[in-house]
Order: structure tokens, then C-alpha cells, then sequence
């Protein structure tokens, strides 16, 4: 199958590549050249082509070669604090990226399955948990409100076109090479302080939240299954479905680490908004046959590993 794999070099479009391509596919991914150094190295046996979804024409271009049978749409601004500090650049991308993708495939008249990257923060703080997909939307960044935007654009374009289109409620993702989370920023801390071979001290924010976390690698087969499976046209919550307090990855880290570690909440490291409980209903995948491969000691071990392979000065 020809797959065409939208941000690609990010951290759910990497790990998605790489799936597509084991599972036989043709994948073409699309790289965006910012001068970051990407989330993971580049999988071998998939085709990257430099892209920014903000070109309609470029992208038009390479919808028309490539012509591919399955579509994952993962390319965006993906971090909500620099949604405040850029929200044109996150409407740029997020809504508009998606507007001129949904139009190439239109106008090439390629019949793909599209999967959109959506985000669970389009539920802000639900009153319901866990939250179902039919639950209402109440973003509270611009990143949120994006991804609300975008995703009433899919809608609207299964709809009046008849595209086939399935929307993903992405809640909290982590996995070995993820950035800026915190399963990753408390590992590499640990992975930091054993490398000095004696006591430490590890800096945490608020720990006291629920989280939704998944395994990326449990994600990203359910977001394959979705496209495979699912219905067109709706929306489907992509999640562990169980809400882990983060003091308890923090404990099971500390457990793993090969030397005595404190852990010291800084008021720095407290974020502006930090609701409570994130917890996803995650029947319609269930229903689809999916289900959870990796628990989360054994992804949390895993993204320690990996930290502990990091040059010093990566840490």
C-alpha cells in the first residue's frame, strides 16, 4: 500500500513510519527543515521528502505523485506553550497545513483513507471522565483551539465531499525519544544523575495529576487500526483508558535508578494550567480489536534506557 505519512521526522509520525514500513507499505513521509535535530533517526526504508504543509502548491505537487491509498496527517505546531507565544504560526500550521492537505487530496481527486492527529486537549477540563468522544469541545490554548478547528474541518469535508476521514482525539503520548514530556524530562534527569555515580536530587513540577499516558508504540497501531477500520467520518480517542497519577511514574523511576535519588518539587517547573484528571474513553478502538501491548513500567523502563544511551551532553 502507498502510504503518505505527513510530518514524518516528529515523534508520532517517526514511530508511525517506522510502522507502516515493517508492515510492508510504500511510505513517502514529509520532513520539515527547521534546524531542529528530529525526534528520532530517519527509518530506513522510508522515502522523506522536504515539505511545509503551509505550501499548498508544493503539497499538491507531491499528492499527485505520490497518490497514496492511506494518508496520516501528524505535520503541526505541537506544543502548547508556544501556542501562546506564536498563535498565527500555530493556526498557519495546524488549520491551515490541514486545509491544504485536505484540498490536494480533493483536487487530485485521490481517494485516500486520511487520518488527522487531533489532540484530547480538545476537551479542555471535561466534566465527564472518562471522556467519550461525543463529549463537547472547550479548548483552553491556541493549540487546543487549532486542533478544534481543524478537526470541524475534517468533518465538514467528509460531509460535503464524501472523503473518508478519521479523526484522532490524541490524549498523552510518550515513548524513548519523545522531547518535552515529562516521562522523558524525569528520565533523563535520572539518566543524568547516575552518570555522576552518587545521590541526586530530581526536579518535578506538580505530580499530583491524573494523565492518560500511552506507549506511542500501542498509539500508533491504534491510528493504523482507526484508518483500517474505523467508521469515516468520526472521531476516535487514542489512549491507554486509564488515568495514572504522575507521582507514580516519578516512584517507579526513582525504583529503577541505579543509585539513591530525592525528588524536590520546584514552583518553576508548575505549569500555568494543569487540570487535574486527563482520562479517555477508549471503548470504539477496543471495539476495534485493539488493545495495549506495553505496560507502563515496561515503557517507562524502556524511555530510561534510552536516556541512559544518550551522550552526557544530550541529557
Amino acid at each position: 500500500m502507498r502510504v503518505l505519512v505527513t510530518g514524518a521526522t516528529g515523534f508520532l509520525g517517526s514511530y508511525m513510519a517506522r510502522h507502516l514500513q515493517e508492515r510492508g507499505d510504500e511510505v513517502v513521509g514529509t520532513r520539515f527543515e527547521d534546524g531542529r535535530p528530529h525526534a528520532l533517526p530517519l527509518a530506513p526504508g522510508v522515502t522523506y521528502e522536504t515539505l511545509d504543509v503551509r505550501d499548498p502548491k508544493a503539497l499538491t505537487a507531491l499528492v499527485r505523485r505520490v497518490a497514496p491509498e492511506e494518508v496520516y496527517h501528524f505535520a503541526g505546531q505541537a506544543f502548547v506553550m508556544k501556542s501562546w507565544e506564536d498563535p498565527l504560526l500555530t493556526y498557519e500550521t495546524n488549520l491551515t497545513g490541514t486545509l491544504n492537505l485536505l484540498e490536494a487530496l480533493r483536487s487530485a481527486e485521490v481517494a485516500a483513507s486520511i487520518g488527522f492527529a487531533g489532540s484530547g486537549t480538545e476537551y479542555g477540563a471535561p466534566e465527564q471522565v472518562p471522556t467519550v468522544e461525543t463529549a463537547a469541545y472547550a479548548p483552553q490554548s491556541p493549540y487546543a483551539a487549532s486542533k478544534v478547528a481543524a478537526d470541524l474541518l475534517c468533518r465538514l469535508y467528509f460531509e460535503r465531499y464524501g472523503m473518508r476521514i478519521l479523526r484522532y482525539r490524541i490524549f498523552g503520548t510518550t515513548g524513548p525519544g519523545k522531547l518535552g514530556d515529562s516521562s522523558n524530562d524525569f528520565a533523563s534527569q535520572v539518566a543524568a544523575i547516575e552518570r555522576n555515580r552518587k545521590p541526586g536530587v530530581l526536579r518535578v513540577g506538580n505530580i499530583d495529576t491524573k494523565r492518560d499516558i500511552s506507549d506511542v508504540r500501542d498509539a500508533v497501531r491504534a491510528m493504523s487500526l482507526v484508518v483500517g477500520k474505523g467508521k469515516s467520518g468520526d472521531a476516535y480517542n487514542i489512549a491507554r483508558g486509564e488515568a495514572r497519577s504522575i507521582r507514580e511514574n516519578v516512584d517507579r523511576l526513582v525504583e529503577l535508578a541505579t543509585v539513591p535519588i530525592r525528588v524536590e518539587v520546584v514552583e518553576e517547573r508548575r505549569r500555568p494550567l494543569d487540570e487535574p484528571v486527563h482520562w479517555a474513553d477508549v471503548s470504539k478502538i477496543r471495539a476495534l480489536g485493539w488493545s495495549a501491548q506495553y505496560s507502563f513500567s515496561d515503557t517507562l523502563k524502556d524511555i530510561l534506557d534510552h536516556w541512559r544511551r544518550k551522550p552526557a551532553s544530550s541529557s
